[in-house]
This record gives C-alpha cells, sequence and structure tokens, in this order.
C-alpha cells in the first residue's frame, strides 16, 4: 500500500464528501433484495435449534433472533460469519463500480479482503473473500458498536500486518470511503447517525484492549460534548446508501424500534 496518490480533479460527489464528510446515493432494490435473503437464511438457521421444526417458518425474523440466546448469537453473529458469499458480494462491488467509479473521478476500483483469521474461523471463506459484510442489531440489546472513525481501525490494522490484498497502490485516507447500505428497519431514530464535518476535527482518541482485541476509542469528554451533533441523513430511511470519509465519526445508536435493523458495509477503494 502505497501512502500517497496522485491529486484528482474534483467531482462534484468529491466535493461534497470533502465538505460534509459524506454523501448518500440511492442503491439497488434488487440487491438489497438478495441480501436480505442470504442473511433471513442465515439467523433462521441460528435460531432453528432453540425452536420446533414445525415452526420455523411460521415466526418473523425478529421472533426468531429473539429466541436465540445471547451467548450463542455473540459466537454465531461474529464478522466471521457475516461476511457475504463470493457472489453477492461481487455484484455489491460491481454495482459500486459502475455506480460510484465515474462520480469519483477514477478509473478502476477494488475492495479489501477479510482477515486470515476469519478464513480460519469460517471454513466457508478464502482468504481472497472481500470483506463485504453484514451487521443485525436486536431491540433493546446492546449490539451496537461504540462510536469510532473507520481510519483509525485502518491505522492499526495496517500496523499489525494487515495486507488489504488491493491490486494497485493507495493511500486510505484519500483514496477509500466506506459504503453503508441499510437494509431492514433502519428508520430516521435507528439509522447509522453521523456527525457531519467531524472528519476534518482533531479528535482523542486512545487504544485499548477489549475482548475483541485491541480497539481504538474515541474520548468520552469528546464524545459528550458533540452528542448533539449525532444526526441521521433522511435519505438512508428512503432507498439510499451513504459513502462517508474514513474520518468521519459515526454509530449506530442503540435500537429501540421493534423491527431488526440490518445493514451492509464495505470499504471501496479507487485510483
Amino acid at each position: 500500500m502505497a501512502q500517497s496518490s496522485i491529486p484528482q480533479p474534483k467531482t462534484s460527489l468529491l466535493s461534497e464528501i470533502d465538505e460534509k464528510g459524506f454523501s448518500t446515493k440511492m442503491f439497488s432494490q434488487n440487491i438489497r433484495a438478495e441480501l436480505m435473503c442470504h442473511i433471513d437464511a442465515h439467523i433462521r438457521k441460528t435460531a432453528a435449534p432453540f425452536l420446533d421444526s414445525d415452526k420455523l417458518s411460521s415466526f418473523s425474523l425478529e421472533k426468531m433472533a429473539e429466541m436465540v440466546p445471547d451467548a450463542v448469537w455473540s459466537e454465531k453473529m461474529t464478522r466471521a460469519f457475516r461476511i457475504f458469499p463470493k457472489e453477492l458480494s461481487d455484484k455489491v462491488h460491481k454495482w459500486a463500480d459502475g455506480n460510484l467509479c465515474k462520480e469519483l473521478g477514477r478509473s478502476r476500483s477494488a475492495v479489501n479482503v477479510v482477515y486470515p483469521q476469519e478464513a480460519e474461523t469460517n471454513s466457508k471463506l478464502t482468504q481472497e473473500n472481500l470483506a463485504i459484510y453484514w451487521r443485525c442489531v436486536r431491540p433493546g440489546k446492546p449490539d451496537a458498536g461504540r462510536p469510532h472513525r473507520d481510519a483509525s481501525f485502518w491505522d492499526l490494522e495496517f500496523k499489525e500486518g494487515y495486507d488489504p490484498k488491493i491490486p494497485f497502490s493507495f493511500n486510505y485516507l484519500k483514496d477509500c470511503i466506506k459504503i453503508w447500505i441499510p437494509l431492514k428497519g433502519c428508520i430516521p431514530t435507528t439509522a447509522l447517525q453521523i456527525i457531519p464535518g467531524s472528519h476534518k476535527m482533531e479528535i482523542p482518541t486512545i487504544v485499548e484492549q477489549t475482548e475483541y482485541g485491541r480497539r481504538p476509542s474515541i474520548s468520552e469528554s469528546w464524545l459528550k460534548e458533540h452528542e448533539k451533533d449525532f444526526t441521521s441523513p433522511k435519505e438512508l430511511s428512503q432507498g439510499a446508501c451513504i459513502l462517508f470519509d474514513m474520518n468521519l465519526v459515526h454509530r449506530g445508536p442503540r435500537h429501540n424500534n421493534s423491527e431488526l435493523r440490518v445493514s451492509a458495509e464495505l470499504n471501496f477503494i479507487v485510483q
């Protein structure tokens, strides 16, 4: 990975992301349906041991998720088991390449691969699988992560030797954007929240040891000061996905809606 990139002329999409830290784009309804079909099957399979077989088809996805004990949910919902299979990942990447590359003023794109330990954990993965994955947040459960900047994770991962296997040189701050795709239960009060303009701020961050390994953590005092600045673009509940700068602060709020909140995401790297 190179630490510099060739300066690119700014398109309107690039200008918007540079100014606000994000933009939105309507996402394919057909691909969204295929992604949800895969997720639905995974959750039902996870819940099956805890239900009578003759009731599997009659329960809603929310009911199925509710029946899974928290300990089993944590084990079966690690990211290694939430990576989309190759055929679906390829469709998502193809959509992004066809709809965003030109608007970003670039000619080619790539998506980073899974971590080696994920391929070891999930035998269905290889180290060539693209790291395009989904999240499912249950109502009233602590499934959502803390506010963070994705750039902090990449910085830590590269220092620890992660190879994203991108076929061209890139700078993860200048040549990469995050794409977050709402799939289910993403209404204005529960969808992804961001702090517009935070990609240009100096934010105190430390690295802490957690049950999931070393993780960057934004200062609690900074988060308290900026709590009122979190907002969710209305387009996310209208069929759009969000594209944002790797330094934009974002979070998935605690989910108190009766419906599961399901989303997909990827790092989109361009040259």
